[in-house]
């Protein structure tokens, strides 16, 4: 904590210099597509020609931008500055559309280098049941994993289409991985007692994770979603968050991997 104060008070200045500046930080992301003049610059981000200079001439003293045959570029640190602010945009945009998710709930499961990389699920929504449909978010992500060929599951709830899924790849040549818990592990497998040679297929890669853990994670080639748990111990199954974004479900990736290495194999 003291490491971290003392950081603030270091770069403190550095972030008042865009926080404070609607227009120094638009010019900085306007000129991440490429260089650009005064006329273009005035007509994109919406500020006389006497502001973008004066911002100007403060973002070339810090060597953010530089002036070559009439145009504005930015420099290599310009560059970098510039996707820092939209990384820290996106995130903040990404905790405010998904407050719902992660005000209240159990967000410890998430590691710490994903949280810090919470950016990547701003294109993600929340789906919420409804008084009069309280079952349409789990609808809809069964829908969407039953007709998905590939699928990455981590579960520490039991949903029934655990089974299914399990059933379409005992037909299908599609690769299934799945973690649960030791509970629901039993529960899904008391489905297949009498047929319990088929899951031995190349296809299908069942484990076991810690009956602690509280995270549901659906993966699938074009979707993620992730339920979790509310801080007062309890499944949220009123909420997921689901996203199809390349972002989110490279981001979704990293978490179950992370979970696949503290996983062992479930033994049938």
């Amino acid at each position: 904590m003291e490491k971290a104060l003392g950081l603030y008070e270091d770069v403190k200045s550095d972030m008042k210099f865009f926080v404070s500046s609607d227009v120094r930080s638009k010019i900085l992301i306007s000129l991440m597509q490429k260089p650009k003049n005064l006329p273009i610059l005035r007509q994109e981000i919406d500020f006389s020609s006497s502001t973008i200079l004066h911002a100007m001439y403060q973002l070339e003293n810090k060597k953010f931008v530089f002036k070559e045959s009439g145009n504005y570029s930015l420099s290599q640190m310009g560059e970098l500055v510039a996707l820092k602010l939209v990384n820290l945009m996106k995130s903040f945009s990404s905790m405010n559309k998904l407050q719902n998710i992660l005000l209240n709930h159990e967000i410890e499961v998430i590691p710490h280098q994903l949280l810090q990389g919470i950016e990547c699920l701003e294109k993600g929504q929340i789906l919420e049941s409804k008084p009069n449909n309280l079952m349409q978010p789990y609808q809809t992500i069964s829908d969407k994993v039953l007709n998905s060929k590939n699928v990455k599951i981590i579960s520490s709830v039991f949903y029934p289409f655990c089974v299914d899924v399990l059933k379409n790849s005992c037909r299908s040549d599609g690769i299934l991985q799945m973690l649960m818990t030791q509970d629901v592990g039993n529960i899904v497998l008391s489905d297949f007692r009498a047929e319990i040679s088929i899951i031995d297929r190349p296809n299908i890669h069942l484990w076991k994770i810690d009956n602690e853990l509280k995270l549901c994670l659906v993966l699938a080639d074009d979707f993620m979603a992730m339920g979790l748990f509310l801080d007062n111990g309890v499944y949220d199954s009123n909420r997921f968050l689901i996203s199809n974004s390349e972002e989110s479900i490279t981001w979704a990736n990293e978490l179950f991997k992370y979970y696949l290495d503290k996983a062992i194999q479930f033994k049938l």
